[in-house]
Protein backbone atom coordinates (compact mmCIF):
# COMPACT_ATOMS: atom_id res chain seq x y z
CA UNK A 1 0.00 0.00 0.00
CA UNK A 2 1.39 3.40 -0.91
CA UNK A 3 0.53 7.01 -0.39
CA UNK A 4 1.81 10.09 -2.36
CA UNK A 5 3.51 12.26 0.15
CA UNK A 6 2.02 16.16 -0.61
CA UNK A 7 3.41 18.57 0.40
CA UNK A 8 0.13 20.42 1.47
CA UNK A 9 -3.26 19.97 0.65
CA UNK A 10 -3.39 22.85 -1.50
CA UNK A 11 -1.05 20.42 -3.71
CA UNK A 12 -3.52 17.72 -3.25
CA UNK A 13 -6.95 20.20 -4.52
CA UNK A 14 -4.35 21.17 -7.57
CA UNK A 15 -3.57 17.81 -9.02
CA UNK A 16 -6.89 16.78 -8.64
CA UNK A 17 -8.15 19.94 -10.81
CA UNK A 18 -5.90 18.65 -13.16
CA UNK A 19 -6.34 15.80 -13.38
CA UNK A 20 -9.81 17.01 -13.93
CA UNK A 21 -9.84 19.44 -16.56
CA UNK A 22 -7.55 16.54 -18.63
CA UNK A 23 -10.39 13.92 -18.53
CA UNK A 24 -13.43 15.67 -18.62
CA UNK A 25 -14.93 13.48 -21.17
CA UNK A 26 -13.63 10.71 -20.18
CA UNK A 27 -16.23 7.81 -18.38
CA UNK A 28 -14.00 5.52 -16.13
CA UNK A 29 -17.31 3.41 -15.49
CA UNK A 30 -19.21 1.09 -18.23
CA UNK A 31 -22.83 0.18 -18.85
CA UNK A 32 -21.74 -3.66 -18.14
CA UNK A 33 -20.72 -2.72 -14.50
CA UNK A 34 -23.54 0.19 -14.08
CA UNK A 35 -25.69 -3.02 -14.71
CA UNK A 36 -24.40 -5.10 -12.36
CA UNK A 37 -23.94 -2.50 -10.07
CA UNK A 38 -27.87 -1.60 -10.15
CA UNK A 39 -28.58 -5.68 -9.39
CA UNK A 40 -26.42 -5.52 -6.72
CA UNK A 41 -27.92 -2.38 -4.98
CA UNK A 42 -31.21 -3.78 -5.51
CA UNK A 43 -29.95 -7.28 -4.10
CA UNK A 44 -28.55 -5.36 -0.96
CA UNK A 45 -30.60 -2.19 -0.43
CA UNK A 46 -33.91 -2.81 -2.29
CA UNK A 47 -35.77 -0.04 -0.77
CA UNK A 48 -32.83 2.30 -1.21
CA UNK A 49 -34.04 6.24 -1.66
CA UNK A 50 -30.82 8.52 -1.22
CA UNK A 51 -27.20 7.77 -2.91
CA UNK A 52 -23.76 9.70 -3.81
CA UNK A 53 -21.57 8.99 -6.26
CA UNK A 54 -18.11 10.43 -5.24
CA UNK A 55 -15.70 11.77 -7.39
CA UNK A 56 -17.45 11.94 -10.41
CA UNK A 57 -15.72 14.12 -12.94
CA UNK A 58 -18.53 14.71 -15.40
CA UNK A 59 -21.32 12.70 -13.57
CA UNK A 60 -22.11 9.78 -16.26
CA UNK A 61 -22.66 7.24 -13.33
CA UNK A 62 -25.10 9.72 -11.08
CA UNK A 63 -26.92 10.10 -14.14
CA UNK A 64 -27.32 6.56 -14.88
CA UNK A 65 -28.18 5.67 -11.46
CA UNK A 66 -30.20 8.53 -11.12
CA UNK A 67 -32.44 7.56 -13.67
CA UNK A 68 -32.46 3.84 -13.52
CA UNK A 69 -33.30 3.38 -10.07
CA UNK A 70 -35.74 6.59 -9.67
CA UNK A 71 -34.64 7.41 -6.88
CA UNK A 72 -31.98 10.43 -5.62
CA UNK A 73 -28.72 10.25 -6.41
CA UNK A 74 -26.26 12.85 -6.09
CA UNK A 75 -22.74 13.18 -7.38
CA UNK A 76 -19.34 15.17 -5.59
CA UNK A 77 -16.48 16.45 -7.40
CA UNK A 78 -13.41 18.52 -6.37
CA UNK A 79 -12.84 20.75 -9.35
CA UNK A 80 -15.36 23.42 -10.25
CA UNK A 81 -16.34 21.66 -12.94
CA UNK A 82 -18.87 20.18 -10.87
CA UNK A 83 -20.94 23.03 -11.30
CA UNK A 84 -21.52 21.85 -15.36
CA UNK A 85 -23.51 18.88 -14.43
CA UNK A 86 -26.69 18.14 -12.88
CA UNK A 87 -27.04 16.84 -9.27
CA UNK A 88 -23.34 17.34 -8.79
CA UNK A 89 -21.63 19.77 -6.40
CA UNK A 90 -18.21 20.78 -5.78
CA UNK A 91 -16.91 19.17 -2.51
CA UNK A 92 -13.89 17.31 -1.55
CA UNK A 93 -15.32 14.00 -0.12
CA UNK A 94 -12.82 13.29 2.42
CA UNK A 95 -15.67 15.66 4.02
CA UNK A 96 -19.19 14.98 4.86
CA UNK A 97 -22.47 17.25 5.19
CA UNK A 98 -24.23 16.78 8.64
CA UNK A 99 -27.69 15.90 6.31
CA UNK A 100 -25.72 12.95 5.03
CA UNK A 101 -24.79 11.17 8.24
CA UNK A 102 -27.12 8.02 8.50
CA UNK A 103 -28.67 8.57 5.68
CA UNK A 104 -27.57 7.11 2.95
CA UNK A 105 -28.48 4.12 1.54
CA UNK A 106 -25.26 3.66 -1.07
CA UNK A 107 -22.29 5.37 -1.68
CA UNK A 108 -20.32 4.56 -5.36
CA UNK A 109 -17.07 5.60 -5.74
CA UNK A 110 -14.11 4.54 -8.99
CA UNK A 111 -12.07 7.22 -7.37
CA UNK A 112 -11.26 6.03 -4.06
CA UNK A 113 -7.07 5.55 -5.77
CA UNK A 114 -7.44 9.71 -5.03
CA UNK A 115 -7.45 9.86 -1.50
CA UNK A 116 -5.33 11.19 0.03
CA UNK A 117 -5.83 8.99 3.51
CA UNK A 118 -8.15 6.20 2.51
CA UNK A 119 -8.56 4.80 5.87
CA UNK A 120 -9.74 8.27 7.15
CA UNK A 121 -11.67 8.27 3.96
CA UNK A 122 -13.60 5.17 4.05
CA UNK A 123 -14.23 6.19 8.01
CA UNK A 124 -16.07 8.95 6.64
CA UNK A 125 -18.56 7.63 4.17
CA UNK A 126 -19.22 4.49 6.20
CA UNK A 127 -20.49 7.54 8.66
CA UNK A 128 -23.03 8.21 6.24
CA UNK A 129 -24.11 4.78 5.38
CA UNK A 130 -27.32 3.61 7.17
CA UNK A 131 -27.18 0.89 9.49
CA UNK A 132 -28.20 -1.45 6.74
CA UNK A 133 -26.55 0.43 3.72
CA UNK A 134 -23.69 -0.62 1.26
CA UNK A 135 -20.58 1.09 0.30
CA UNK A 136 -19.02 0.09 -3.10
CA UNK A 137 -16.42 1.15 -3.55
CA UNK A 138 -14.21 0.16 -7.47
CA UNK A 139 -10.55 -1.30 -7.64
CA UNK A 140 -8.78 -2.00 -10.88
CA UNK A 141 -5.35 -3.61 -11.33
CA UNK A 142 -3.64 -1.30 -13.13
CA UNK A 143 -3.76 1.07 -10.66
CA UNK A 144 -1.53 -0.86 -8.43
CA UNK A 145 1.76 0.46 -9.11
CA UNK A 146 0.45 3.80 -10.27
CA UNK A 147 1.15 6.54 -8.04
CA UNK A 148 1.40 10.63 -8.32
CA UNK A 149 0.02 13.36 -7.35
CA UNK A 150 -3.67 13.03 -8.28
CA UNK A 151 -4.10 8.81 -8.15
CA UNK A 152 -2.32 9.33 -4.90
CA UNK A 153 -3.66 5.71 -3.22
CA UNK A 154 -2.03 2.87 -4.90
CA UNK A 155 -2.79 -1.06 -3.20
CA UNK A 156 -3.05 -4.28 -4.06
CA UNK A 157 -6.78 -6.14 -4.05
CA UNK A 158 -5.66 -8.03 -1.13
CA UNK A 159 -4.78 -4.30 0.81
CA UNK A 160 -8.11 -3.08 -0.32
CA UNK A 161 -10.05 -5.72 1.19
CA UNK A 162 -7.70 -5.96 4.62
CA UNK A 163 -8.21 -1.95 4.87
CA UNK A 164 -11.93 -2.22 4.52
CA UNK A 165 -12.02 -5.69 6.96
CA UNK A 166 -10.31 -3.68 9.61
CA UNK A 167 -13.05 -1.78 10.74
CA UNK A 168 -16.76 -3.14 8.61
CA UNK A 169 -17.54 -6.23 6.41
CA UNK A 170 -16.58 -6.57 2.95
CA UNK A 171 -19.91 -8.98 1.96
CA UNK A 172 -18.80 -9.32 -1.95
CA UNK A 173 -16.03 -8.59 -4.35
CA UNK A 174 -17.67 -8.53 -7.82
CA UNK A 175 -16.77 -7.69 -11.65
CA UNK A 176 -17.66 -7.93 -14.95
CA UNK A 177 -14.29 -7.54 -15.65
CA UNK A 178 -11.77 -9.58 -13.85
CA UNK A 179 -9.10 -7.03 -13.54
CA UNK A 180 -11.65 -4.09 -12.14
CA UNK A 181 -13.32 -5.62 -9.12
CA UNK A 182 -15.88 -3.75 -6.98
CA UNK A 183 -16.39 -4.35 -3.25
CA UNK A 184 -19.28 -4.52 -1.10
CA UNK A 185 -19.11 -3.22 2.11
CA UNK A 186 -21.11 -3.09 5.16
CA UNK A 187 -21.28 -1.85 8.71
CA UNK A 188 -19.90 -4.83 10.56
CA UNK A 189 -22.85 -5.05 13.41
CA UNK A 190 -25.62 -5.70 10.34
CA UNK A 191 -23.70 -8.17 8.72
CA UNK A 192 -22.89 -10.23 11.93
CA UNK A 193 -27.21 -9.47 12.60
CA UNK A 194 -27.91 -10.95 9.33
CA UNK A 195 -25.23 -14.20 9.71
CA UNK A 196 -26.97 -14.89 13.28
CA UNK A 197 -30.20 -14.54 11.45
CA UNK A 198 -29.61 -17.06 8.90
Amino acid sequence: MKIFDHQNYDEYVKAQIEKNEKKTNNVWVDSKEINLLIKKIHKYTPNAKFGICHGVRNAWEVSELKNRLGIDVIGTEISPSAANYDNTIQWDFHKVKDEWIDNVDFIYSNSFDHSYDPEMCIDKWMKCIKKDGVCFIHWMQSNINKLDAADCFSATRKEYRKLFNKKYTVMEEFFHYRHRIIFAIRHKQIEDEIQRGK
